[in-house]
């Protein structure tokens, strides 16, 4: 079913909002600070078409993170080399619906979707404790339609994050988000159900895994859902600096066949 809003990002920017307006407590301010990251990330795959496409995505983040909520706001580069079949739509390459997306043998590279976030988390404490975070998010259409960098259009999103500590060296991670895709003229996109499950693990002081698997629905008839299974070590620095490197492998014609990342953090 095609939901939709009678205007625009309403939903999402009261949230993102609120989720401001909750980070502003007193009682989240001692926890209160600022975090940058950046990330080099590569993904190559035919998504279901006869060439492959190949990709390069550059996301710059700033985070206000307090106590129990926080928001973010993402302005990515993008740079995409294909055959016209597959654009961007909330930062993720689909082979295009018909009517959208760069000619035939381009090459093209520019701003990507710029991304806003504000999340609240609930945190139950005592032997079943766990962390519960509700999130929003809103993709503005900053990327240039006419390359295949975006669809031109808003899109926006709910989601739960779940995580729950079994051991001091074993977390559950779990997220679901529901994202409602704004049409181009002429094209009617399916909204997204987006649910993923993994594991955080410890393996020695300041190194860190996370593996996840995550699957998508189709915003595009006739196109394989996307999934995929993906690694990430993360090694923490002084100061509050970390490095992290990823592996990502498809598991059907949705998905890129491979991506690899490597980025850091930091916190001031």
């Amino acid at each position: 079913m095609k939901l939709s809003f009678d205007e625009p990002g309403k939903l999402l920017l009261a949230f993102l909002a609120a989720a401001a307006w909750g980070a502003l407590l007193p009682a989240a301010a001692p926890a209160a600070g600022w975090e940058f990251n950046s990330a080099f990330n590569y993904d190559t795959g035919k998504y279901g078409s006869a060439v492959r496409t190949d990709s390069v995505y550059i996301p710059f983040t700033l985070k206000r993170k307090y106590d129990n909520a926080g928001f973010s706001v993402t302005v990515p580069y993008l740079r995409q080399s294909s055959t016209g079949e597959v654009t961007r739509v909330g930062g993720n390459p689909v082979r295009k619906a018909k009517g959208i997306g760069a000619a035939a043998g381009s090459s093209a590279s520019g701003p990507g979707d710029m991304l806003l976030r504000g999340s609240y988390t609930l945190e139950l404490d005592g032997p079943r404790s766990f962390d519960l975070a509700l999130a929003g998010k809103l993709k503005l259409p900053t990327a240039d339609k006419n390359k295949g960098l975006g669809t031109g259009e808003l899109d926006e999103g709910v989601g739960l994050e779940f995580a729950k500590e079994v051991t001091p060296a074993l977390t559950l991670l779990s997220d679901a988000y529901y994202t409602i895709i704004g049409d181009p003229a002429g094209v009617n996109f399916n909204n997204e159900l987006a649910v993923d499950a993994g594991l955080y693990c410890p393996l020695r002081k300041n190194l860190a895994l996370t593996v996840l698997y995550e699957t998508r629905s189709a915003i595009v008839d006739g196109n394989a859902d996307p999934r995929s299974f993906s690694g990430t070590l993360s090694y923490s620095l002084r100061d509050g600096f970390q490095l992290a490197v990823g592996l990502t492998l498809g598991l059907s014609d949705g998905s890129p066949d491979l991506a690899m990342g490597a980025g850091f953090s930091g916190r001031f």
